[in-house]
């Protein structure tokens, strides 16, 4: 089946890839809508378990849906039980407001289902991606797509920015983003049904004829590329250390700098707001590293961003002492730059380096690790002072650093390697 590979490997791109990354897009796209509605819904109800359960719910789908992926049903069917999650949660959400007066809990369900699926999810269209991606497109897609949540996020802070500025009603910010839920399934729905299965995934379980069936959707004409080749290895539980050290640092210090620190710290408007700017700098480093990660070999560009990262959160620091909002938006904006890169280095290399055979489960335990210390963290943040929450972000950027160092040191660049090999 190595011809296979090297069809995938080296296929030009096409109409399959568009719909590929549509429908990959849109999944991040309805993370970025769902996963803010917690933090959206914490002023009115100021409980920090309206922050913590949909973590709690997130570690479950991490582990249910990769392991579901990777042992039985595969990247495509899983993205359908998945967006069921979506559907499930944005219409409880939606009856809540219309029918029950904004219920908090009827909300907190449709937000903890939703995000069931939209956790559940990111391992395998991870995997999916990493999977059948042509080799000149697959770094440069690993991080496109999932931009798409930091996009979903800005747009729905946004739009509850808007309704509540205009109408002083929580239950209308519900309403809105609950129907503007449903229209993206309902778009979502239709585009998954013409996307392949993964190839790698059938041929992992044998399933010779149906990948060849689902190869032939793909352009028969070459790119032509240098294929690069590996001089290193390293262990796979050295791998599994490194990648959990560099997402807890980045998963963490980007829920707390465009969530967490605006519901904590700030009040009204100015809440959404400082959530709408997160994302918003978030989701334009989203399509300026792309172009980076071209140009530059991984382990350079994971260095650069995480001490970057650790870099940018030391004028937060000093501009507590004579605090100016506006000059905070503008450093937040830098900060969730180097987020967001930080987020590219890991969604390049959290399938890249990850074996096939258990591809999406490895990398939803390595989120689980995430979901675990942002919970913890949640907790430990709501009895400190700015000042604490601020050198605790600088602690878990610096930690971020010592593994984009180490990985420089001792790893290895996977850009224009097949994944067979940077997986082995």
């Amino acid at each position: 089946m190595e011809s296979a590979e090297r069809i995938i490997d080296f296929s030009k791109w096409g109409g399959v890839h568009w719909k590929i990354f549509s429908s990959l897009s849109m999944g991040y796209f309805m993370w970025g809508v769902i996963g803010t509605l917690a933090p959206l819904l914490y002023p009115s109800t100021d409980s920090i378990w309206i922050l913590i359960i949909p973590i709690i719910s997130q570690l479950v789908g991490d582990l249910a849906f990769s392991y579901i992926s990777d042992a039985m049903l595969g990247r495509k069917t899983v993205f359908f039980i998945t967006l069921l999650c979506y559907g499930i949660g944005s219409l409880l959400i939606t009856i809540s407001a219309l029918f029950l007066n904004s219920n908090p809990i009827v909300i907190l369900a449709g937000i903890v289902i939703g995000l069931l699926g939209v956790e559940g999810e990111v391992p395998v269209a991870l995997s999916y991606a990493s999977e059948i991606f042509p080799l000149k497109y697959r770094e440069k897609v690993l991080v496109l797509f999932p931009n798409f949540d930091n996009i979903g996020a800005f747009i729905a802070s946004l739009l509850a920015f808007i309704v509540l500025l205009n109408t002083n009603s929580y239950t209308l910010v519900y309403l809105s983003l609950g129907v503007f839920s449903i229209i993206l399934i309902v778009f979502t729905l239709v585009i998954r049904y013409l996307i392949p299965e993964s190839i790698r995934w059938l041929m992992e379980k044998g399933m010779k004829e149906k990948a060849l069936s689902n190869i032939k959707v793909l352009p028969n004409k070459e790119e032509r590329i240098k294929v690069e080749k590996l001089n290193k290895r390293v262990s796979l539980s050295r791998r599994f250390i490194f990648l959990v050290v560099i997402s807890v640092s980045q998963f963490l210090t980007y829920g707390l700098m465009a969530f967490t620190v605006a519901d904590y710290y700030f009040s009204g408007t100015v809440t959404f707001l400082i959530i709408a700017i997160a994302n918003l700098g978030a989701s334009a480093a989203g399509f300026i590293a792309p172009f980076l990660i071209d140009k530059v070999r991984i382990r350079v560009f994971s260095a650069f961003s995480y001490i970057g990262g650790a870099i940018t959160m030391l004028p937060i620091l000093a501009l507590l002492s004579n605090f100016s909002l506006t000059l905070f938006y503008l450093l937040l904006i830098l900060n969730m730059f180097f987020s967001e890169f930080a987020w590219a280095v890991r969604t390049i290399l959290e399938p890249t380096l990850m074996p096939t055979k258990r591809r999406a489960f490895y990398i939803g335990l390595v989120r689980s690790a995430n979901m675990i210390s942002y919970s913890l963290s949640l907790y430990f943040t709501s009895s400190i002072d700015l000042t604490s929450f601020v050198l605790y972000n600088l602690a878990l950027w610096l930690m971020g650093s010592a593994g984009a160092i180490y990985w420089y040191l001792r790893g290895y660049d996977v850009n224009y390697v097949p994944i067979e090999e940077t997986s082995k």
